[in-house]
């Protein structure tokens, strides 16, 4: 019988024990994001691995109108986006990153990855007619598709048709950096004395190569509205070609042998990092034949070059074109 007691007593206390365990869980349950109901904020707020991006959306103050489900604004729906955490720390964008940006930074830069009154599906992605969509701010991303994965500026979708109820998230490889209104000699200037100083050299060219008495200047050839790629070697690329030690050196330089050089970087035409032929050529601004690899090492390899200059970072746009920087200079 005392058996029985302390069975029951047993009894009794588990079953407390398990209501109180199951009020627990339920008041600090994590909200269930259900396909098609929650709102693109509700993705962000409870996506690990997009907390970088749901950051830097709130302190841009896009968050509230992702909130909505039936939001007022005619921008509606949307189509997000969005790089993963890891996009965003390679190149090294932190939440210390946004913790000193402002909002209006943010919302430049965060704008670049949203498109306002529609709901653009992976499948239209990969039969996209015209290859340019327009942003919230006006500004152009372009398209391509290759063996049924589709890129914008370059970058991968690597997680595609999340719908929401008020528009649809596309998962991207990498960050889309807007080209700020510049073309691409302004951007090189820009960024050279800004977020990339290894790119101080290649400037320093390109200004004695506008001396040109030769060639035309390149710095206005880089400017204008044709559309272009171009191929950027970093200062320890330009040290080991031009055998200098200091950037005062490349005053000294024939302004027409570095015309002529920085030619042999410049493609007519934008092409991004997949649209490159793996064995095959493209033509220089100067007609040299670039031959490129994308199968082991994304690299570019110029006629009288005895090794291929590898492409160490990808896809920067400008108003004109892109921008590809290489660790070797290309020679003709």
């Amino acid at each position: 019988m005392g058996k029985m007691r302390v069975y029951k007593k047993l009894t009794v206390c588990a079953l407390i024990l398990t209501l109180i365990i199951t009020a627990c869980v339920k008041n600090n349950s994590t909200p269930v994001i259900t396909p098609g109901v929650t709102s693109i904020t509700g993705y962000l707020k409870y996506a690990t691995n997009l907390s970088i991006l749901d950051s830097a959306m709130s302190k841009a103050g896009f968050l509230p109108t992702f909130d909505s489900l039936k939001p007022v604004s005619v921008a509606a729906p949307f189509t997000l986006l969005a790089p993963p955490n890891i996009a965003f720390s390679n190149i090294g964008f932190t939440d210390s990153s946004i913790y000193y940006s402002t909002p209006d930074s943010l919302r430049k830069l965060m704008g670049y990855h949203i498109i306002a009154g529609d709901t653009i599906l992976l499948s239209r992605l990969l039969n996209l007619q015209s290859n340019k969509l327009i942003t919230i701010y006006g500004d152009s991303i372009f398209v391509s598709a290759y063996n049924g994965v589709a890129y914008i500026n370059g970058n991968a979708i690597v997680q595609s048709d999340i719908k929401a109820g008020n528009g649809v998230i596309q998962s991207l490889s990498g960050v889309l950096i807007p080209p700020y209104g510049k073309n691409i000699y302004q951007l090189l200037q820009n960024i050279s004395t800004t977020s990339d100083t290894t790119l101080t050299w290649l400037v320093a060219a390109i200004n004695q190569a506008n001396n040109s008495t030769a060639y035309p200047n390149f710095g206005n050839l880089l400017s204008t509205s044709n559309i272009y790629t171009f191929f950027a070697p970093t200062n320890a690329a330009f040290r080991s070609f031009l055998g200098d030690t200091l950037i005062s050196q490349i005053s000294n330089e024939n302004p027409d042998t570095l015309a002529r050089i920085l030619q042999c970087h410049l493609i007519t035409g934008r092409y991004f990092s997949p649209d490159f032929p793996s064995g095959g050529k493209l033509y220089s601004y100067a007609n040299d034949s670039l031959v490129f690899n994308t199968t082991i090492n994304l690299n570019v390899k110029s006629p009288s070059d005895s090794i291929p200059a590898n492409i160490i970072s990808a896809n920067r746009m400008a108003t004109n074109g892109v921008i590809h920087k290489i660790d070797q200079v290309l020679y003709y």
